[in-house]
Parts: C-alpha cells; sequence; structure tokens
C-alpha cells in the first residue's frame, strides 16, 4: 500500500471514530459522564440520537447537577407555573362548563385555580433565588392585572419550561368527581342524583359516596426521586395543618397519563380539594385555607431542594448543605433516556438504558427510584418479543399471523404517553398486513362519513301505559307512601291500593328440581319447575317495578342506576308521565 493510500486510510478511520466512538475519558461540557453514560454513547451509532442525547445529557448537568454553583453565580431557580385550564377559543372556561366540572356553585376550576396561583406567585416571587415564569397573559393574572388567560397544551408548557430553563413545573388544579357520579353534574353528596353516563344520557343515579381531600400528582418517571418525595412530604406538612388526604393512594399519587410528566424531568400537579363537595368549595373561599395549602406547598419544595440537591435558599444567599448525589443525577439521565428511545420507537435500546439502571441500582438504596422502569422493561420486553414474531410472518406474506401478533405487541404497552407513538407505529404495521381480500378496498382518498347518533330522548312527554315500568327511587328516612307520592302522584283512593300493592310486593324466581321415581321397578328421572317467592322490602335505593292491570306489583327490582327514558319507564318526579298523575301537567324545569 502507497503512503498516499495508508493517510487516507487513517484519516478515514480518525473520522469514523471522531462520529461514532466515545471513549471513558470523554468529556461533556467539561464534566467527565459517568461510565453507564458512557456505555450509551458508545453504543449509539445514529447522529441524530447522539445529538439528542448529549442535549438531554446536559440539560440535566446544567440544572441540577450543578444547581450550587449556578446559584453562587448570580443565576436562579425557574419555576415554571402551568396556566391551569383556561378560556377555549369559543370562550368558555375549559375547566368549566366545556367539560362540566364546574363546582357546586356554578364556579369554573379555574376560579379557585386562580386563588391559589397567585398565593404561590406571591410566596416565589418573595425568594431572591427563584424567578417564576409562564406565559404571558397567565403571568398577568397571577399578579392581578387580569382574571382571564387562554388554554395551552401540556406539550406547549413543555416547550415553554425548557426554553425557559425551568427546574420543575408546578400546576395548581382542583379535583372534580366524574361526570358519571355527579349530582347533575356538579355536586358531590350521597344520595339519589341525577347525573349523565358516557353516551350523556341523564341517569337516576345512587351515589353513595362522598369524594373529598387534596391529591398530588407526581411525575412517576423521576428516578431522581425528587418529585416522589416531595410529594409525600407536602402530604405529612398538609395532615400536621389538618387538611385531609384524598384515598387515592392517601394523597400522593405516582402518574403518567399527562404528557408533561414524561415530557420534563420534574413536574408535580397539585389537587387541593374537590370543588365538587360543597363543604371543601366552601373552604376554598376561606383565605386562610389558601394561605395554609399554599404554604405548605411552598415550604415543601423549599425543603425538598435542600434534601435533594444540598442548597439551602431560605435566606440571602445560598447555603451548601453537602454534596449532590451523582446517583441520583446518573438516574435522572438514564430514565430520561429510556423515555427517549421509547419514544423513538426503539424498545431494544430502551431496554438496554433500563438494564444499565438495574445493574447499577437494583438492591441499593435508589432500587424504588428504578421500580417503575423494571416494570416498563417487562412490557418492551414482552412487546418487542411479539413484535419480532409479526414483522417475521409478515416478511412470508403470512399477513393473517401478522396481524394477530402486532395485535398481541399493542397489548402490551399500557395505556401511557410515552409509549403512544409505539403504539401508534404498531399499528401502522397492523393495517400494512392486509389480508387478500382487504386489498382491492376502496381508494385511500375515499373518505367514508358516517352520521353522528342522537342518543338524546325525545321531548314529547305522553302519559304512559299501565304497563310500563316505573323507576321507583326511595331516599333515606322516606316512607314508602311519600316515594309512591313522588314516583307516581296518584289519587287518594288509587294511593291506598298501590301502598298495598307495594306492601305485599314479591319476586317470584324460577328453579329446576329433579326426581327420581320408581314405577313398575323402573326408576324415572322427572323434571318439574318450581316456584320461589322473595318478598321484596323497598329500602333506600332505587327501583324498577313492573304491575300488572290490577295494579299489583309483578315484579320490583333494585338498581344502581337506570336512563331517565321516558319511552321506557314512567315517572312523575323525573319524566311527568306517569300513568297515575292527573291529565293536567306541571311544567317541568
Amino acid at each position: 500500500m502507497s503512503p498516499r493510500h495508508i493517510v487516507t486510510a487513517a484519516l478515514t478511520i480518525f473520522i469514523f471514530i471522531s462520529a461514532y466512538g466515545y471513549s471513558a475519558t470523554e468529556q461533556h461540557d467539561g464534566n467527565r459522564q459517568p461510565q453507564s453514560i458512557i456505555n450509551i454513547l458508545n453504543s449509539e451509532k445514529n447522529a441524530a440520537h447522539r445529538e439528542k442525547i448529549n442535549e438531554i445529557v446536559n440539560r440535566i448537568d446544567n440544572t441540577y447537577g450543578r444547581l450550587h454553583e449556578n446559584l453562587q453565580q448570580g443565576k436562579k431557580i425557574v419555576i415554571f407555573i402551568d396556566p391551569a385550564h383556561g378560556k377555549l377559543p369559543n370562550g368558555m372556561w375549559q375547566g368549566g362548563d366545556a367539560t362540566r366540572r364546574t363546582s357546586c356553585t356554578g364556579l369554573p376550576e379555574e376560579y379557585y385555580s386562580i386563588l391559589l396561583s397567585r398565593k404561590m406567585y406571591e410566596l416565589l416571587s418573595k425568594n431572591r433565588h427563584i424567578e417564576v415564569k409562564t406565559t404571558d397573559d397567565y403571568m398577568a393574572v397571577l399578579k392581578g392585572t387580569s382574571d382571564t388567560y387562554n388554554d395551552i397544551s401540556f406539550t406547549r408548557t413543555v416547550e415553554l419550561a425548557e426554553k425557559a430553563g425551568a427546574f420543575i413545573i408546578i400546576s395548581e388544579h382542583l379535583n372534580n368527581i366524574s361526570v358519571l357520579y355527579k349530582a347533575d353534574g356538579r355536586v358531590n353528596l350521597p344520595g339519589i342524583h341525577i347525573t349523565r353516563n358516557g353516551n350523556n344520557w341523564k341517569v337516576l343515579q345512587v351515589v353513595r359516596d362522598t369524594y373529598d381531600g387534596f391529591l398530588t400528582l407526581y411525575n412517576r418517571v423521576d428516578a431522581s426521586g425528587f418529585c416522589p418525595n416531595y410529594a409525600q412530604r407536602l402530604k405529612k406538612m398538609h395532615v400536621a395543618k389538618g387538611l385531609k388526604p384524598n384515598s387515592w393512594n392517601f394523597g400522593a399519587v405516582g402518574d403518567t397519563r399527562f404528557s408533561y410528566f414524561i415530557d420534563f424531568p420534574m413536574s408535580v400537579i397539585y389537587e387541593s380539594g374537590f370543588i365538587s363537595n360543597p363543604d371543601e368549595e366552601k373552604k376554598l373561599r376561606d383565605p386562610e385555607h389558601i394561605n395554609r395549602i399554599v404554604e405548605n406547598q411552598y415550604n415543601a419544595l423549599i425543603e425538598q431542594i435542600k434534601e435533594t440537591f444540598s442548597v439551602d435558599i431560605t435566606g440571602p444567599t445560598v447555603q451548601k448543605t453537602g454534596e449532590t448525589s451523582p446517583e441520583r443525577i446518573e438516574l435522572l439521565k438514564l430514565a430520561r433516556l429510556a423515555i427517549y428511545y421509547i419514544q423513538a420507537v426503539d424498545s431494544g435500546k430502551a431496554i438496554r438504558v433500563i438494564r444499565e439502571m438495574e445493574k447499577r441500582y437494583s438492591g441499593t438504596r435508589y432500587a424504588d427510584n428504578i421500580a417503575f422502569f423494571s416494570s416498563v422493561k417487562m412490557n418492551l420486553v414482552n412487546s418487542s418479543r411479539y413484535y419480532q414474531l409479526a414483522a417475521k410472518y409478515k416478511r412470508q406474506k403470512k399477513n393473517r399471523l401478522a396481524r394477530k401478533y402486532f395485535c398481541m405487541a399493542r397489548r402490551y404497552l399500557v395505556r401511557a404517553p410515552f409509549f403512544a407513538k409505539m403504539r401508534e407505529h404498531y399499528r401502522t404495521e397492523f393495517d400494512a398486513a392486509k389480508f387478500p381480500s382487504e386489498v382491492k378496498s376502496k381508494p385511500a382518498s375515499a373518505i367514508e362519513i358516517s352520521p353522528v347518533k342522537n342518543y338524546s330522548f325525545s321531548p314529547y312527554i305522553a302519559k304512559s301505559p299501565l304497563q310500563r315500568s316505573i323507576i321507583f327511587p326511595i331516599e333515606n328516612n322516606q316512607s314508602l307512601e311519600k316515594a309512591i307520592e313522588l314516583a307516581l302522584s296518584p289519587d287518594p283512593e288509587t294511593m291506598k291500593k298501590l301502598v298495598k300493592s307495594f306492601r305485599n310486593a314479591h319476586n317470584i324466581s324460577r328453579i329446576k328440581t329433579v326426581e327420581h321415581i320408581t314405577k313398575n321397578k323402573k326408576k324415572k328421572k322427572v323434571v318439574r319447575w318450581k316456584e320461589i317467592f322473595h318478598n321484596v322490602k323497598f329500602a333506600a335505593g332505587i327501583y324498577v317495578v313492573r304491575l300488572d292491570k290490577n295494579c299489583n306489583v309483578v315484579s320490583a327490582q333494585y338498581v344502581n342506576s337506570v336512563a331517565l327514558n321516558p319511552n321506557m319507564y314512567q315517572n312523575q318526579q323525573y319524566l311527568k308521565n306517569s300513568y297515575f298523575a292527573n291529565e293536567t301537567r306541571e311544567r317541568s324545569l
């Protein structure tokens, strides 16, 4: 080989190593990375992925790893306050009538969120080591110069927080029970109430539980432990001040449903009570109650920063109280890289990153920090196995089997946002594996338009026939006579007859009995049906009752809920269509 060829070959090798290789001594922004990160960088041959990994790693080093040095240089800890819901383009509050999450008194969630957020802004702004960032319109709200702001997506919140170099995202929310269990969409009280189901039908529902208490949703993929420890610390402070935790994980819940819980290293959502609970809404109108909540949120945050990152920012100058744990910073980096590869639809690399976490920290005091990622790894391993089988069958043109295994691969990906792109990719692969009969289907440009089904009931109310089933609710401590009066509104003579019938009500069930009869020295099996009568005692609840032509109760079934459909049921209190009521109808509100 000529000298010229030797030089060319050496130069080529040098360029290749420079582009694709990282040695154990490589420095990133002046800081040597832990071996686990170096291993990941050394194994990554994709330039775009390497660039993104460096960006993630350096951001964590700059924001969390060098927190004390930054504060010493006069920089501040940036807290990004997420605007909780807000006004939609149509002018409605997103946390109000737009989603039927109004309070008992008809106020949107944003009304109370603003009260909490303004107090939090006041406390954070008094700390010279903290800077608050948010959208321009929400900043005006926090400063008290405006009472309205626009709703933004969680994705937009993350973009703005990253641009601001934020340490954590916080968001002040209020809880509200599900639409399925609200009394007329608002009140959270036990008893029999009008609610709505998933099809937006009005339903009469037995509401048994009262929902109350605070809740902190923390970033479950924060492997440093800062967010879960913060939520637990806040819970203890709240309880010490007499506040009640919600029954869901006793007020501190690791959650992966919200996109910014996975797309930003640290974030929390405060749910500081149920505005659907009249007692809690009343408390939220008390400034002292608001102060108590937010002071705990602020103090717990400052104390958690001190514990996790060894910096005390309570005084005029920053005090270093120890050394920041390099293990926590490494775990935070590994967690973010695992999420990055999952969102890049690369199961193999995500699994390798999580195995690095397990290799380094299983059996250590950080074992709890990686427990969630170990479960994610199992989902990925199982999903990847079926995906590979599906891909093999697809290559072999065995599309029926390919579709089966693509579907199974997708099933192992739990419904968390960080699996969304992977599920979408599997779905695309599933759709591409067409059955032979599907190949000659409609062109891609063809669009099918299906009419929207209207499930609302007819507003026309006619008097019901006698045999139409009766919705018969009976409240706590309510007499049978009063319940019949409200449900059917009969005349006095018929009332006596109905009360007697309801008191003698029974249900009939039939059971099959088998008897063996000996006849002419031969055993014969005889099957008979036996009727059993069950007396009905009308306790508090909802019943569907049927009468015969003589007004006798022929069946009475207890139900937890029933659709308020005047074409299926009769009831004077809720439907104004009782067979027994006078022809002159009351005007229903």
